[in-house]
């Protein structure tokens, strides 16, 4: 099973990769970010909660700056490891991204990573926005 996303996003591809692949990214419900962007590299998503860590991990089979992502996803250790690619190319309105996650085992986990894929883009989005205002205001 496997998830097919497309977006139109108002940001250069290099914005949108540097943030992606920056640990000072965090993204809620994530709260904090461990990430090396490279071949090999690993990354570290966690979610701190009062009873709880939980945490997605994986590592980086390719990291072209500015074009190109695809790493593995595991959460929790849950024995379900996936696989994200994600592709960035410029048009003249920004950024066209493409997101292909495979690799899942059911349909409840690929529904729920659906969801969350939208939710991550927005997310993504408004940290972008705001890092737009702060570079006008300055």
């Amino acid at each position: 099973m496997e998830i097919d996303k497309h977006y139109e996003l108002p940001f250069t591809p290099n914005r949108i990769f540097n943030t992606w692949v920056c640990s000072d990214t965090v993204i809620p419900p994530a709260t904090r970010m461990d990430i090396n962007p490279q071949v090999g590299g690993h990354y570290r998503l966690y979610m701190e909660m009062e009873d709880r860590c939980s945490r997605a991990e994986g590592l980086f089979f390719s990291v072209i700056p500015d074009r190109h992502l695809r790493y593995t996803w595991e959460w929790d250790r849950d024995g379900e490891i996936t696989e994200v690619d994600v592709t960035l190319v410029p048009t003249a309105k920004g950024t066209a991204l493409h997101i292909h996650h495979t690799g899942f085992v059911n349909k409840a986990s690929r529904d729920m990573h659906d969801s969350n894929w939208d939710e991550f883009v927005e997310q993504l989005s408004a940290i972008l926005d705001q890092e737009s205002d702060m570079r006008i205001r300055a």
